[in-house]
């Protein structure tokens, strides 16, 4: 429960009445606040810290929802949230029916366009400063850009058209050396020495560098920047992680993203299980790989922590590439890989894939090129809710000619599903969830065939399902004697035999944690129509909506995707109780 200052405060109307020898004290207790709640809940630390002075500057300075402030993914707008009518209810962060992770307008009028990718500010800040002159709406509107975003291609095809708008946006380059770990490539470089001219050469008048921490230095640029007739860009230097010593000391990066902690004497302290997680799993497996062939290499769009890649960048510095927040240029540099005679691997999440879709398209499967995409968090990931659901890579790859598309199930399954990526001619997309990886001991994989982990003696009923729902659905077979169980494997192409085996049950399940078409089990129908099978179909998927943030193993259950919700399906297509 917040006190003293915070607690009077429920709109940036009433941070715009406090006199201005109390915003500094504000700053110190939004901080706590953020603190505090994210030890509990976790959440996107770091740059929340490291950008309270600027939230709070600019809430004093615009006056929102009339002016919009258009963040950059979100991650550096807690302070926005407890200022803007969120603070009773800010404990609910990042859990089901509470308050989102990321910045949305269904939660607030003062969250001007919903986010959680890089890269979208300007191009959306534009977009509404347009509509606001041709409809003769009052306001002005202010793109807060994180300087990782620097790296993505849609922030610079916004800049290239910051002029070409009716009226003048403000840009607002929260500096703060990091995306999720430290940025890489000319920008940053560029940022130090030449930033005034590179942005005066855009037709923006520059204002600063501004101490991002200095409150009254920040209420003058902003008032600048307010105030002026044209396009302008502020640009701020904030330290992210401000505030906390255990994400200031955290040199990786400054407590980007932590999951519920407690400080002991001064220390943090999370708990940690011993378990390999999948991102884990697959770089150890790709570890090896490149520990006996000189052609492997990794890409990854600034996913060195999140894809578990910090020990493989340490042992092969040259042959590991974080080319920043830029899926597009990884996609693309992958296939320039593969056409001089190297095997690259891009690891990148489910929902950042979908911003590379024309590259895997175009570049990677039409010149048939032996780019392995690793694709993590496919599936629920919980409390980053819909804008990071990795629910779109099957559909989207299936659609693609020629891409082989498989999932693991347990941890054993990655090193062998690696190897088989890897001699093939062409390119495949390797799918596995967030979480802790099954040790549970299967029979071997063999390349991308179809596994049985149950084959009943007559059966009635066959439960298809891919990744570690396989397991789930062992676990709902497990009182029915005439059911077996397929673990498909892969989805692209599909193991004939093992689904003619399947078919001939009679009676076929699917089950995918995926969307409800595009994906295993559409491809499952389509395979039973070419063959005019009889077999009674039932799919059990991801519902054909946008799934919020909360807990995925309760989500899992709510959507029947658990092994109690696959029996009941199961049940139902026999026509049982």
């Amino acid at each position: 429960m917040s006190t003293g200052l915070l607690a009077r405060i429920d709109s940036p109307t009433d941070l715009r009445a406090l006199p201005v020898e109390s915003l500094a004290p504000l700053c110190a207790e939004l901080r706590t606040q953020i603190i505090e709640v994210c030890g509990q809940v976790g959440g996107h630390l770091g740059a929340s810290l490291g950008a309270v002075e600027l939230i709070v500057a600019l809430h004093r300075v615009f006056k929102s929802p009339v002016d919009r402030l258009v963040f950059d993914v979100g991650h550096q707008a807690y302070a926005h949230k407890l200022l803007t009518g969120r603070r009773a209810t800010f404990g609910t962060l990042r859990q089901a029916g509470g308050v989102a992770p990321f910045i949305d307008p269904s939660e607030s009028e003062h969250d001007a366009f919903a986010v959680g990718h890089a890269g979208t500010a300007v191009s959306a800040a534009l977009g509404i400063l347009e509509a606001k002159h041709q409809l003769g709406q009052p306001g002005q509107v202010v793109a807060v850009i994180g300087d990782g975003a620097l790296t993505a291609g849609e922030t610079f095809e916004g800049l290239n058209n910051a002029r070409l708008v009716g009226a003048p946006l403000k840009l607002v380059l929260n500096d703060n050396g990091m995306s999720i770990s430290r940025n890489v490539g000319a920008i940053p470089a560029l940022l130090q020495g030449a930033a005034r001219a590179f942005f005066e050469a855009l037709g923006l008048t520059y204002v600063g560098p501004v101490d991002g921490h200095d409150l009254p230095a920040l209420l003058e640029a902003l008032g600048q920047a307010r105030r002026s007739s044209g396009a302008v860009l502020v640009h701020v230097r904030t330290h992210k992680g401000r505030g906390f010593a255990p994400a200031e000391d955290d040199l990786a990066t400054r407590g980007h993203a932590m999951g519920p902690y407690e400080l002991r004497a001064g220390k943090l302290v999370r708990s940690r299980g011993a378990a390999h997680t999948f991102s884990d799993a697959f770089a150890l497996a790709l570890e090896a790989k490149m520990a006996v062939d000189p052609r492997v290499v990794a890409v990854t769009p600034a996913m060195l922590e999140g894809s578990s890649l910090v020990a493989l960048k340490a042992r092969f510095p040259t042959r590991v590439f974080d080319v920043g927040i830029a899926e597009q240029h990884a996609v693309t540099f992958a296939a320039g890989l593969a056409t001089g005679g190297l095997k690259p691997v891009v690891c990148l999440y489910s929902t950042f894939l979908q911003r590379a879709v024309d590259q895997v398209v175009h570049d990677v499967a039409l010149p048939h090129l032996p780019v392995v995409l690793a694709v993590d968090r496919a599936g629920l990931v919980g409390a980053d809710g819909a804008t990071h659901q990795g629910a779109y890579d099957l559909a989207l790859a299936r659609a693609v000619p020629g891409l082989t598309v498989a999932a693991a199930t347990v941890e054993a399954d990655l090193a062998g599903l690696l190897d088989a990526a890897l001699a093939l001619p062409g390119p495949c997309l390797l799918r596995f969830p967030r979480g802790v990886a099954p040790s549970v001991e299967l029979a071997a994989g063999v390349g991308f065939q179809a596994r049985w982990l149950r084959r009943a003696a007559a059966p009635e009923l066959t439960l298809v399902a891919l990744g570690p729902l396989s397991l789930q659905a062992l676990d709902a077979a497990k009182n029915h004697p005439t059911w077996s169980v397929l673990d498909a494997r892969c989805v692209q192409p599909l193991d004939d035999q093992a689904l003619s085996l399947a078919a001939a049950s009679g009676a076929l399940l699917v089950a995918e944690e995926a969307a409800p078409r595009g994906g295993l089990g559409s491809a499952v129908l389509e395979w039973l129509s070419t063959r005019g099978s009889s077999a009674r179909t039932r799919l059990v998927a991801l519902p054909d909506q946008f799934v919020r943030h909360g807990e995925a193993r309760a989500q899992r259950a709510l959507l029947g995707l658990d092994a109690a919700g696959l029996e009941r399906a199961a049940l139902a297509l026999l026509g049982g109780r």
